[in-house]
């Protein structure tokens, strides 16, 4: 309680152990009054007075506190906030990636380009070096007259020379001089027949031989009979031969029948154990000793039966030919032209055979020529294309060649071009949030999204404004990347750069992106109402 005092000052009741608790008031100098004054103290005032404190400003706390959470509350049911479903993805450009590929394989002599560059449509951004495709040329046009060549040589085997060896001319022009010398031979021999050698109708050399005919003929029967005496005594040796191999072939083919009997007959009782293993196995290596001394025998009988027909032919062809030594018997050289005539027939056939072969081979290489001109034409086309140029304004990326030198081939990308057109984000929506952001898109056909770029601090940068224009029909599985499964969705973006203050930051493609997309509007009291239930439900789940 505070007391009053007599001059108005305020002061505190002070006691000591004797006054009973009886208030004792101080002057102003913080010392006791002295008794007359404190005897018109309690004149004045007989009892303290009570001071209270006001209520009103309690009053008004109370009722801004609750007026405020009235307040509040009716804003949570009445305000709306934009609800946001977060997505994540990428920028893209709306046009696809140009994968360059050379026209022509080559190899590279010179690079214009960097990863990274910035090119027009137009630029010059590889050049191969033309020194193969040159090589190639000529090595094609030497192919091509070197099979012209061929169909002309088969075509008249006559026009090569004997150096030219191309498959089998050689043949075909060694059996047309003997056609043509047999031909001769027949002309030569039928004027022996006639009587009519005449200088007139041969030439001297053809005299010549007219003329030693005659005189050959005692010398031709000489060598005739030497010879025939010759292959006589070959073959009556030779037929010694045969018959002493005959003799040991039916020798060893008895001693073989014997030491399979043998065989036979101790193979019982080997099996019984009366003899022993190596006897048993010797006499299986004589059944197989005799076998084999008896196939040699075979062998050698064949060979001895083919070296006698083989002295028997050549004795057949001495006497023909002994026959056709009779330059004057008019039957022999009757023989003799109806024997050329037979080899001109048999080469004739051989060379319509050949023809046809030729033919043939005329046609393939024909076949061949046509590939090699659709070839020339392609290298001479690859000779315009020794400088790779871009065919569109971009950007190059993963560039391959690195160093003059580098091989390309017509089948691989050698360099990509991202287009510099207007870039698009594409991000991934978590199939848990696609169902308001599907529903509001079906319904509105576009939703306006935030679209914050990962390579500049929103707080610093801001964001890019962007409308949702299309997501996909179905979710994709989780990769490494995207851990979970998603929509697909492709965001139109209003604008291509960042801009703050005067410093212009354009948009890449590639960079990240994290975007907010505007589904609908709700209470705030729905939010709450919402948090609050989902923590109700998961303590259920406790």
């Amino acid at each position: 309680m505070t007391n009053i005092s007599a001059n108005g000052r305020q002061t505190s009741p002070q006691t000591n152990g004797h006054n009973n608790g009886k208030s004792i008031s101080q002057n102003g100098n913080g010392q006791l009054p002295m008794p007359a004054e404190r005897n018109r103290a309690v004149t004045q005032f007989d009892r303290p007075v009570v001071l209270k404190q006001s209520p009103l400003w309690s009053r008004i706390i109370i009722w801004t506190i609750i007026s405020g959470t009235a307040i509040a509350i009716l804003l949570a049911f009445v305000l709306k906030l934009e609800e946001a479903i977060p997505a994540t993805g990428q920028l893209e450009p709306l046009g696809a990636v140009k994968e360059i590929q050379p026209p022509v394989s080559g190899v590279v002599s010179e690079i214009h380009v960097k990863d990274g560059e910035r090119v027009k449509k137009g630029q010059l951004l590889l050049s191969l070096d033309p020194e193969a495709t040159s090589s190639e040329l000529a090595s094609l046009r030497r192919i091509r007259a070197n099979l012209v060549r061929q169909n002309q040589l088969y075509a008249n085997p006559t026009l090569g020379s004997g150096s030219e060896q191309i498959g089998n001319l050689s043949s075909r022009r060694s059996k047309t001089q003997d056609r043509q010398a047999l031909i001769e031979e027949n002309r030569l021999l039928r004027a022996q027949l006639s009587g009519e050698a005449t200088s007139s109708n041969f030439s001297a050399e053809e005299l010549a031989r007219l003329q030693s005919g005659l005189a050959q003929k005692s010398s031709n029967e000489a060598s005739l009979s030497a010879r025939l005496a010759q292959l006589s005594e070959e073959l009556a040796a030779k037929n010694i031969e045969l018959e002493q191999n005959q003799i040991q072939l039916e020798s060893s083919k008895e001693t073989l029948k014997l030491n399979q009997e043998t065989a036979n007959d101790i193979k019982e009782v080997f099996e019984k154990g009366g003899i022993a293993k190596i006897q048993y196995k010797n006499q299986l290596n004589e059944v197989q000793t005799g076998l084999a001394e008896v196939a040699r025998l075979q062998k050698e009988e064949i060979r001895l039966r083919k070296e006698k027909s083989q002295i028997l032919e050549r004795t057949a062809q001495t006497r023909a030919e002994g026959r056709n030594q009779g330059a004057t018997d008019k039957r022999t050289i009757q023989d003799r032209m109806a024997a050329n005539r037979q080899s001109i027939a048999g080469i004739d056939s051989q060379l319509s055979k050949e023809a046809i072969a030729d033919d043939k081979q005329i046609e393939d290489n024909k076949r061949q020529i046509a590939e090699i001109d659709n070839r020339l034409n392609q290298a001479q086309v690859t000779m315009k294309y020794q400088e790779l140029r871009a065919p569109v304004d971009g950007v190059v990326f993963d560039l391959k060649p690195n160093t003059s030198g580098f091989v390309v081939n017509a089948s691989e990308p050698i360099l990509k071009i991202v287009p510099a057109d207007n870039l698009q984000a594409k991000v991934f929506i978590t199939n848990q949030e696609i169902g308001f952001v599907k529903q509001n898109f079906e319904k509105k056909g576009e939703l306006k999204v935030d679209v914050r770029i990962d390579s500049f601090p929103f707080s610093e940068f801001g964001d890019v404004k962007g409308t949702l224009t299309s997501i996909g029909s179905d979710a994709l599985p989780p990769t490494e990347v995207r851990q979970f499964y998603s929509f697909p969705a492709t965001i139109d973006l209003e604008e291509q750069r960042l801009t703050k203050n005067d410093l212009n930051l354009p948009l890449q493609s590639g960079m990240s992106v994290n975007v907010n997309i505007k589904v609908r509007k709700r209470t705030i009291m729905s939010i709450f109402t919402d948090k609050f239930t989902k923590q109700a439900d998961n303590l259920k789940r406790l």
